[in-house]
């Protein structure tokens, strides 16, 4: 399948790269010369015209930061949808609200172009792995089109529906991996200032009921101290605001995801805004009286 991949970003590299060792054909675009340069390195061809590289695409896979960035690419008065064939594929992998995509639908409707809301749910580590969750939603047959793509990187594909659902679905996770987050750094504070040792209660808290990989995964790095970013504060940040407008569209309480928005602003205001969101254990623990 001849492809353009829009958005070579951090998740967006792995599974781009996963793609095209699948056999695809691959075009990648993106505004940053690092980024254009890394996917050079990996020897996938970037183009300098988008427009046309999507005219005559059969899929177009993005990958974009956030509303803005996917309505003007995607949508906007001289967007790839207006260019792009008709019958083609637009795979929307972002983490996007539901009002935006129903604009981009509403595009892609327009120009007979096959839908699919993908938002991915994992680490850079499991794109790399070909093993992340991906939420999709859409009409079957689209879902069907789109398959052999998306299992270049997934190794779970989850149905959720058939319009906007899979936008819903990535903020509820996205929503619990974020209390998660929060409700470990508290863990580590009262652990810490109860007399245990630091590696002995992450540990602890580790294999505990509780455990789970993602979890395992974060109580090692707060370990180690290490808070090198694979998803920012303010990207945790953004998306406890699209959190927060789906629920209050919804009439949905997220009482927890208020509270856990606020440490996130705390962190962001403390420094950590481009440090991992596990930043907030920081932020925890210096209200403990503790220094991280």
């Amino acid at each position: 399948m001849n492809i353009v991949w829009l958005g070579f970003g951090k998740i967006g590299e792995p599974m781009a790269a996963r793609v095209a060792a699948a056999g695809h054909i691959l075009h990648v675009f993106d505004i940053s010369d690092a980024r254009r340069a890394a996917a050079r390195a990996l020897n996938l061809e970037v183009v300098d015209s988008l427009n046309d590289a999507v005219a005559g695409a059969d899929a177009i896979v993005s990958s974009l930061p956030n509303d803005g960035v996917a309505l003007h690419i995607l949508a906007g008065e001289d967007g790839v949808l207006r260019h792009a064939k008709r019958g083609a594929l637009l795979i929307e992998t972002s983490t996007i609200s539901v009002g935006a995509s129903a604009k981009i639908a509403n595009s892609a409707v327009e120009r007979e172009i096959g839908y699919l809301r993908a938002p991915v749910s994992g680490s850079v580590a499991a794109a790399a792995n070909g093993a992340l969750t991906t939420f999709v939603s859409g009409p079957e047959a689209v879902v069907e089109r789109a398959r052999p793509v998306v299992s270049a990187w997934a190794s779970t594909i989850r149905v959720v529906g058939d319009a906007e659902q899979a936008r819903v679905m990535k903020l509820a996770v996205n929503l619990m991996v974020t209390t998660l987050v929060a409700s470990l750094g508290e863990a580590y504070a009262l652990c810490t200032k109860g007399g245990i040792e630091p590696k002995v209660a992450l540990d602890a808290i580790s294999e505990s009921a509780i455990g789970s990989p993602h979890l395992k995964v974060k109580a090692d790095a707060l370990e180690r101290l290490d808070f090198t970013p694979a998803f920012t504060v303010a990207q945790m940040r953004k998306d406890l605001k699209l959190i927060a407008d789906s629920a209050r569209e919804l009439a949905v309480p997220v009482l927890l995801g208020a509270t856990v928005e606020q440490i996130m602003a705390a962190s962001e205001a403390s420094g950590f805004g481009d440090e991992d969101y596990l930043a907030c254990a920081k932020v925890i623990a210096g209200l403990s009286g503790l220094k991280v």
